[in-house]
């Protein structure tokens, strides 16, 4: 699919899409829930989908209810009467988060359970899942250190000692697997990627009366819990949220509204809100939400490390900054949809910006840019950020711009509504 953007003035409200980081979780931990979880907002993207399907497929009892999604888990240990099997192959679609959670979750059955992926995963590392799950005495196999995978258990935990982690997805999963184990898990790790994405995973858990506890070391979360079953609203989510912000501080004049943000559940991409500021971005607060106005942009250094996500709309930022910008968390950057500092190059170049990358750092030298057609990489984080590229500087033709259906279905009708204009 091909979408081109025309440079345009933005202006309005928009409520921003629920958090599909949060969704999954939320839905991972209802499957091991003993009686029924009642879940608002649940995203209808396509991660979220996947996920819901994974959990069906391990036996969740899923049903609507006026707009609400009712999830009756219990599993793996759910021994009643009308306990169903888990299918011996699931999907977890293009998921990078999926995959990396469900795979420990699915090494607490004693059935052999193959995870499929589709798409950009299977390019994806899952050695990380491998070599931890092997040290705890799980049956796993990969095809060439990623999927599929052939999993069997059962997973009774114990102390995982690590080095290197590709991604802080890997310690979700093992973490809330770990908490139904028979003896815990232990995580010793020096170095934690993305440690704010944890902070939500021990957000969601504690929900569901789950405690996970950081250590000087790693973590570690004791065994024998019991996830108990409630109602919950999942949260809008910031990393959408983070090009709309973007976008108003590029091209809306009159101010842009963005509704339905909460930072109940610690979400790593609110450091938007600390760039912003570094930027001179006016952004105001108020009991509505928040209401961004174009701005003056001043260049900025930033370390992205345990916000990645956030790249490639900072990467756009800084092209209309005053001066060169520094983003540090290159190499962050390379087991995502896309090799993402690479995609930033060559789509950037095309539109005559310069980058350099030298070591960790990308620095980025802002330039009026030029149309020109680009690639989003099946990358949706790669499609929105094009995208605010060309409402705020020149008409871009956007390949493979489907892609935003991973995390936000409705972002191209959602720009369209506050005045982007689009073919």
């Amino acid at each position: 699919m091909k979408v081109t953007v025309y440079p345009s003035v933005i202006q309005g409200a928009v409520e921003v899409p629920r958090s599909k980081s949060i969704g999954q979780r939320v839905l991972a931990c209802a499957l091991m829930a003993n009686g029924e979880t009642i879940i608002d907002g649940l995203p209808d993207s396509d991660d979220c989908q996947h996920a819901l399907e994974v959990i069906r497929q391990l036996g969740a009892v899923v049903r609507n209810d006026n707009g609400k999604l009712l999830v009756r888990g219990g599993y793996p240990f759910n021994f009643q009467a009308d306990i169903r099997m888990p299918k011996d192959r699931l999907s977890v679609g293009e998921s990078g988060l999926a995959a990396r959670m469900f795979g420990p979750i699915i090494s607490l059955w004693h059935e052999e359970i193959e995870m499929e992926g589709s798409g950009t995963l299977t390019k994806r590392s899952m050695k990380t899942m491998e070599q931890w799950l092997s040290q705890l005495d799980v049956k796993i196999a990969l095809k060439n250190d990623m999927l599929p995978a052939r999993i069997q258990g059962p997973m009774t935990g114990g102390k995982i000692i690590s080095s290197f982690i590709h991604s802080s997805q890997f310690v979700t999963g093992m973490l809330l697997a770990g908490a139904v184990s028979k003896k815990g898990i232990e995580l010793e790790l020096e170095n934690i990627p993305s440690k704010g994405y944890v902070d939500t995973t021990m957000a969601v858990a504690k929900a569901f009366g789950v405690n996970i506890q950081e250590t000087p070391t790693g973590y570690w979360v004791e065994g024998g819990q019991k996830y108990q079953a409630r109602e919950i609203s999942v949260d809008g989510d910031w990393s959408g949220a983070a090009f709309l912000f973007v976008a108003a501080a590029l091209s809306a004049e009159n101010g842009l509204w963005i509704k339905g943000l909460s930072t109940e559940i610690p979400q790593a991409d609110q450091a938007i809100l600390e760039v912003l500021t570094m930027a001179r971005v006016r952004v105001e607060k108020t009991e509505e939400g928040y209401c961004v106005y174009q701005s003056k942009i001043k260049c900025f250094d930033f370390d992205a490390n345990d916000c990645p996500d956030l790249f490639p709309i900072l990467a756009t930022l800084a092209v209309f900054g005053d001066g060169p910008s520094t983003i540090k968390g290159v190499n962050r950057l390379a087991d995502k949809e896309s090799n993402r500092a690479k995609a930033i190059q060559h789509e950037w170049a095309k539109m005559g910006v310069n980058t350099v990358i030298r070591g960790d750092e990308l620095k980025i030298y802002p330039k009026m840019i030029k149309t020109a057609h680009v690639h989003a990489h099946h990358d949706h984080r790669m499609a929105m950020a094009l995208t605010v590229m060309g409402l705020a500087g020149a008409a871009l033709t956007i390949h493979t711009a489907e892609s935003v259906s991973k995390s936000f279905p409705n972002f191209y009708e959602v720009i369209k509504a506050i005045g982007g204009r689009l073919d």
